[in-house]
């Protein structure tokens, strides 16, 4: 009998280690318009995976990615290339258009990289907003809570609550400014909206 116990005890175990490790670490619970996962159309609850590249071609359309540990990102008429996602560190390359995150506090072991060809910011646990001007030239960031650090080539900033930074391909310097209520009403009411999912 305390065989077929230990026996049927291991094969539980497996079980639930095997089960656990294919829960996803990101799904898409929202979508507003259409968007694209390496060109097939998506619906909601799709996982979000390494390498894949998330279209969404209409300005006004967007997408709400919510991760397993409680991380939550909106992408708006936007490209997004997934280089690296893990329960423990998350690397997505913006392309084009604009992101919006709620990110939870991340202990020492966890990194939240958002990158462009303007800029890298790294996320300490905040609420902020990232938007491509095509026009200008250069990425644009707005926090409305915590810290983000902006960094290009060997020039590295802290962003805080209620600041902004524009940063273009070859910056002089970084220049944080404060945000105007305008910019970061508009940002902060996003992400309430997305923490209400």
């Amino acid at each position: 009998m305390r065989l077929i116990s230990f026996i049927f005890f291991c094969f539980y175990c497996v079980t639930v280690s095997a089960a656990s490790s294919f829960l996803p670490n990101a799904n898409i619970v929202k979508i507003h318009g259409q968007a694209f996962i390496d060109k097939e159309k998506i619906e909601e609850g799709a996982e979000v995976a390494k390498g894949m590249e998330i279209k969404i071609p209409k300005k006004g359309d967007y997408v709400i990615i919510k991760y397993q540990n409680g991380h939550k990102v909106r992408l708006s008429g936007a490209i997004v290339k997934v280089e690296e996602l893990t329960e423990k560190s998350s690397l997505l390359n913006l392309i084009k258009g604009e992101i919006h995150t709620l990110v939870k506090t991340l202990t020492k072991d966890e990194k939240f990289i958002i990158k462009t060809k303007y800029a890298s910011f790294a996320v300490r646990g905040t609420k902020f907003g990232i938007n491509l001007d095509e026009e200008k030239k250069k990425a644009y960031l707005c926090v409305c809570e915590g810290v983000v650090s902006a960094t290009q080539k060997n020039m590295s900033v802290d962003v805080g609550k209620n600041e902004d930074l524009w940063v273009g391909m070859n910056a002089a310097k970084l220049d944080v400014k404060q945000s105007t209520p305008a910019m970061f009403n508009m940002t902060n009411d996003i992400i309430e909206e997305m923490d209400k999912l």
